[in-house]
C-alpha cells in the first residue's frame, strides 16, 4: 500500500520548493548586481551564402541588394537580377556583449532569416558588423552556420533534398530558419567602466524585496562597518566605499558579493497544466474553507467539530462528532478529508495524493481554492 501511495505521488509530478529562510543562505552575487555592469544587445544585417537551394527566391531583394553592395566594395559590378539561384539569404544577426568584454574576445551569434528562405543549414555567414543602439560597431561576425540538422525543412524541400527518411524529433522545436555561429563574432570595441574612481556603488536586486534589501544592507554594514550601506528602496542598496578601499573597488566588490544572506520571497504557487507540475513555497497558507469535489468533501481550518459518516467496518456511530486533529486525517471510505487549522498547501496536496486524486483534478482544486480567496499566495498558471 505504501509503495502504491509513493507511486501515485511520483506519477503526479508534484514538485515542492521548500524555501526555508532559516536553512538556505545565498551569496550576494547570485541575488544582486552592480549598477552599470550589464549586457548590451548588438544587431546587424547580414547575408548567408553557400545554401543548397534553400535560400531566398529571386523575388526577394533582402539578400540580393546587400550582396551587390558587398561585391561592389570588392570591385565587382553586378545587378540584383544577375544573381541567380537560391544560394543566399538575408538574415538578422544578434549577439550579446557582456560587461568587461575585451578586444579579440569571441561571442556567439544568432542568425534569423528575414526573407523567404527555407533553411540556413550548410550556409556561411558573410562578414557582418554588429552595432549597438547608438549605431557604433562593437563586433564583427562571420562563420559557418550550425544548429540545424538535416530534415527540418518543409516536406517538399525535404524530399527534394533527399532527407525524407530523416527521423526528426518534433519536441526539439528546431526551426530551420534560425541558426547559430559559435564564437563567430570578434569584439572590436570595449565598453569602459572605471570602477576604481567611484566613491559609491549601487547594488540592484534581481528580485525586488524590502526584506531582502534590508538584510543585504545589514550584512554589508556588519562586514564593513556601520554606515557603509543603506537600503534605498526594495531593489537598491547603496554602498559608500570605505577609505581603506578607495582605488581598490574590485577588492571591495569581491568581498561584498561573497557575503551570504537569507533572501525573503512572497508566497507563490506555480501550476504547469501541460506537465501537471506544482511548485510552491513553505509560506503558502489556506484560510478556513469547505470544498465539495465529486464524491470528495474537504474541510480545512475550522475548530468546529465535524460529523462524519461512519465507514463500513469501523467502530463508532454514524454522525459522531470528530474534533480537529493535529495531523491530516484521510478517510477514504467516507470520502471526507479533515485538515487541522492553519494548514499549509503542502499538507493539502499530500492528503489529496494519498487518496489517489488525479493530477488534473488536483490542479482544478487549487484553482478553485484561489478563486474562493482562501489561497493566500500568488497563483501562476502556465
Amino acid at each position: 500500500m505504501k509503495r502504491l501511495q509513493i507511486s501515485r505521488i511520483l506519477c503526479g509530478l508534484v514538485v515542492f520548493t521548500l524555501l526555508s529562510g532559516s536553512s538556505y543562505a545565498v551569496r550576494v552575487k547570485d541575488l544582486a548586481g552592480i549598477r552599470g555592469m550589464r549586457d548590451n544587445q548588438l544587431t546587424g544585417f547580414g547575408i548567408v551564402v553557400g545554401l543548397n537551394g534553400t535560400g531566398d527566391t529571386t523575388d526577394s531583394l533582402m539578400s540580393r541588394k546587400p550582396l551587390r553592395n558587398a561585391l561592389e566594395r570588392m570591385a565587382i559590378s553586378i545587378t540584383p537580377n544577375e544573381i541567380k539561384g537560391r544560394s543566399i539569404a538575408g538574415v538578422m544577426v544578434t549577439a550579446t556583449l557582456p560587461p568587461f568584454a575585451k578586444q579579440g574576445q569571441k561571442l556567439d551569434v544568432t542568425i534569423s532569416t528575414v526573407g523567404d528562405a527555407i533553411s540556413l543549414r550548410g550556409g556561411t555567414l558573410f562578414v557582418t558588423p554588429l552595432r549597438a543602439h547608438n549605431r557604433e560597431v562593437f563586433a564583427v561576425a562571420q562563420g559557418p552556420v550550425v544548429g540545424i540538422p538535416m530534415g527540418v525543412e518543409l516536406p517538399a524541400e525535404r524530399a527534394r533534398l533527399g532527407a525524407e527518411s530523416y527521423q526528426f524529433d518534433q519536441k526539439r522545436s528546431i526551426v530551420p530558419t534560425v541558426g547559430y555561429v559559435i564564437g563567430g563574432a570578434l569584439v572590436e570595441r570595449e565598453i569602459n567602466i572605471d570602477l576604481n574612481s567611484r566613491t559609491r556603488l549601487f547594488l540592484n536586486l534581481k528580485e525586488a524585496d524590502f526584506t531582502t534589501a534590508f538584510r543585504l544592507s545589514k550584512a554589508i554594514n556588519k562586514a564593513l562597518g556601520d554606515g557603509s550601506a543603506r537600503s534605498v528602496d526594495a531593489g537598491t542598496v547603496e554602498i559608500s566605499v570605505p577609505a581603506s578601499y578607495l582605488g581598490q573597488t574590485v577588492e571591495l566588490i569581491s568581498r561584498v558579493e561573497n557575503l551570504e544572506i537569507e533572501p525573503d520571497t512572497i508566497a507563490k504557487v506555480v501550476l504547469d497544466e501541460r506537465t501537471g507540475t506544482i511548485v510552491m513555497g513553505t509560506h503558502v497558507r489556506i484560510l478556513p474553507i469547505a470544498i465539495s469535489f465529486g464524491n470528495l468533501n474537504i474541510k480545512i481550518g475550522d475548530d468546529t467539530p465535524v460529523a462524519l459518516p461512519a465507514a463500513p467496518g469501523q467502530a463508532g456511530q454514524a454522525g459522531q462528532a470528530i474534533p480537529e486533529i493535529a495531523q491530516t486525517s484521510v478517510t477514504e471510505e467516507s470520502g471526507v478529508i479533515l485538515f487541522k487549522g492553519g494548514v499549509d498547501i503542502k499538507e493539502v496536496v499530500d492528503g489529496l495524493n494519498k487518496i489517489g486524486i488525479s493530477n488534473a483534478d488536483l490542479l482544478e482544486v487549487l484553482k478553485t481554492i484561489k478563486s474562493a480567496g482562501a489561497l493566500q499566495a500568488e497563483l501562476v498558471i502556465k
